[in-house]
């Protein structure tokens, strides 16, 4: 069965800190050859290296100049994945055989994987919606089951999961969410994407506010001045650049895709900001380094591109 992000149903709606764990000292990322690439629970560019790195099932994998990369060992099922200037956060379950405790809770890695710091919630919570500010570091997560903390909703930590505090939400009124966008720098403003537009706020998720022209969204990602968001209309898919300081929506240049496969994550590089990246339902990854004006289709329903 597919194993892929869904819209959360909104319905459903002291921490331990400890050290590096789960290091390899052969860890590495080799070159992939005849691979197949599934279960996609999340991508971004990690670390500020201009290198994307999507996070699956089995582990990580890394695409540089044009060559698929994938770890040699440490192959966790990372969820929720979210980079950030020095690395990634994550969540999940880890791999068969490993000493560390299921699920992972929230964890961070500065080195690629080779080493995992337990933030939150090891071995209690699995977060499979978590938001982070590329440049703040603030981390926004959606709890689906109470935790010794926790109730169910969304929830903030600006300190890396040593405090959280629990969002209001006053004004989200969609019935279920897509994924959840945080500006890079600043700290109290996300957007979340949902069955009925987007929603965005600007006090940390304690009020939002629909963004006008916004219909069926399945994915947004902040950068410092636009988003840009996949929308579901008249039978395909189509994405929009929303402007901040004009409040403006306008169509982006979009693959060719039916509704059927619809956008399910959407990453830009730092270091370029006419490089973008996006991955469906079906697997497909493209990506375009010129602001969209061509779309390279870089894996086909897993398989990557000759």
């Amino acid at each position: 069965m597919k194993h892929m992000k869904t819209f959360f149903l909104v319905s459903s709606l002291g921490i331990m800190v400890s050290g590096c764990s789960a290091s390899d000292e052969e860890y590495s990322y080799v070159k992939s050859k005849d691979t197949t690439i599934d279960h996609i629970h999340g991508i971004g560019y990690p670390n500020n290296q201009g290198d994307l790195v999507i996070a699956t099932h089995d582990g990580l994998m890394k695409y540089k100049d044009s060559t698929w990369y994938g770890t040699n060992s440490l192959k966790h099922d990372y969820m929720g994945f979210q980079p950030y200037k020095d690395g990634f956060y994550s969540s999940g379950h880890p791999e068969e055989g490993s000493k560390l405790k299921n699920p992972l809770g929230l964890v961070k890695s500065t080195d690629g994987g080779k080493s995992l710091d337990k933030l939150a919630f090891y071995g209690e919570t699995d977060f499979h919606y978590l938001g982070a500010g590329y440049q703040s570091k603030a981390i926004y997560a959606i709890n689906e089951e109470p935790n010794s903390e926790m109730e169910t909703g969304l929830y903030r930590t600006m300190d890396e999961g040593e405090n959280w505090e629990k969002a209001e939400m006053k004004g989200f009124d969609s019935t279920s969410i897509g994924n959840i966008a945080v500006h890079p720098s600043k700290k109290e403003m996300l957007a979340i994407s949902s069955k009925d537009g987007v929603y965005v706020s600007k006090d940390g998720g304690d009020s939002f506010t629909k963004v006008e022209n916004s219909q069926t969204v399945t994915s947004i990602y902040l950068t410092e001045r636009v988003g840009l968001f996949s929308s579901i209309e008249e039978g395909k898919v189509q994405l929009y650049e929303w402007e901040f300081n004009s409040n403006t929506v306008q169509p982006y240049p979009t693959p060719k895709l039916s509704q059927d496969n619809p956008i399910m994550y959407i990453s830009s590089n730092p270091e370029s900001s006419d490089e973008w990246t996006v991955v469906t339902y079906n697997n497909d990854i493209y990506q375009t380094t010129n602001n969209g004006e061509t779309w390279d289709e870089v894996v086909d329903e897993g398989k990557i591109a000759k």
